[in-house]
């Protein structure tokens, strides 16, 4: 776009785009094949990836696309796909009913049988075909074996009594479901494992650069190329992989400069960094490294633990 006065709109359109990178296209294939065998045995699948790898960015891709191709129904209140994000520990009902506010339903007053029937009907009223739990990971307890049944149990009738393809976006923790109980395993298909970027090795260093020159390539101010040369170990110490933290960098690089007319510099990425990052990434010998700014760059690599990074 390479234009000055940014909005917050053109910002976060920016960093809502989607990069269609092999694992996010096999996963987003899985998902619209899911939607599309509504009518017939529903096509369920899962796709899993620790936090910040770009999991509800799939869901809500697909989740806009079809809300967009929807041809609206003068005679019905069209919803053909539902998204909802799961609250930690939370319990089948609370899904329910989750379910039935993003149908525009209230279900106060509803709970056991009359809630799931309410459910069963508004689902077929409003034409849903699809539905997207993010974060499936909140229904499995570590030691309950009976909250796991249920949850087990809650996905497969739901299935089977609407016949309403689901597609579960979470943690690996969710994968517990599958492991435990084969009524569900043999309902879903594994659409693949979201991970982190990586600079480990020189096929995924390559993997890495050809993500970040498709987001320096849509990149709305003159910028550096965080793709080109050693720039990628720069952004991969920064962030450690994780999208989450990439997308917050790149959003405090953006609001700082969106009236500048210069191009930004390692310096700007570096300073953007200072103000975002959890905490100083630091050597084995206590030096302070500058993920932007400092020169040894392989070595450093060394000391990364993706779980200490900034919003990992």
């Amino acid at each position: 776009m390479n234009q000055t006065k940014l909005t917050n709109k053109e910002i976060n359109e920016y960093l809502a785009e989607p990069i269609y990178h092999p694992t996010f296209t096999k996963a987003y294939k899985h998902i619209h094949k899911a939607f599309d065998s509504f009518g017939r045995r529903p096509a369920c699948c899962y796709i899993t990836g620790d936090s910040g790898v770009g999991k509800s960015t799939l869901g809500k891709t697909i989740y806009n696309e079809i809300i967009t191709n929807t041809e609206p129904d003068p005679n019905a209140n069209i919803i053909s796909v539902v998204m909802v994000t799961l609250k930690d520990s939370t319990l089948p009902d609370e899904v329910r009913k989750d379910i039935l506010d993003k149908l525009g339903v209230d279900s106060s007053g509803y709970s056991g049988r009359k809630l799931r029937v309410l459910l069963e009907k508004q689902l077929k009223a409003c034409g849903v075909q699809l539905i997207i739990f993010d974060e499936f990971q909140h229904l499995v307890r570590k030691y309950d074996r009976d909250v796991n049944r249920n949850a087990c149990n809650f996905i497969k009738n739901l299935i089977d009594t609407t016949g309403v393809p689901v597609v579960l976006l979470g943690t690996p923790k969710g994968k517990k479901l599958f492991e435990l109980y084969d009524e569900l395993r043999t309902r879903f298909i594994c659409a693949g494992e979201l991970e982190l970027m990586s600079c480990e090795s020189g096929s995924a260093l390559e993997y890495f650069r050809v993500y970040l020159t498709d987001l320096m390539r849509r990149f709305p101010l003159k910028t550096v190329d965080l793709s080109e040369g050693e720039n990628p170990y720069r952004v991969m110490l920064a962030t450690g992989g994780n999208l989450r933290a990439l997308e917050y960098l790149l959003s405090e690089v953006l609001a700082t400069h969106r009236d500048s007319t210069k191009k930004i510099t390692l310096v700007d990425y570096q300073t953007a960094y200072d103000y975002v990052r959890r905490k100083e990434l630091v050597t084995k010998k206590g030096r302070i490294i500058k993920p932007f700014t400092t020169k040894t760059l392989t070595k450093d690599l060394e000391i990364m633990d993706t779980k200490e990074y900034m919003n990992g």
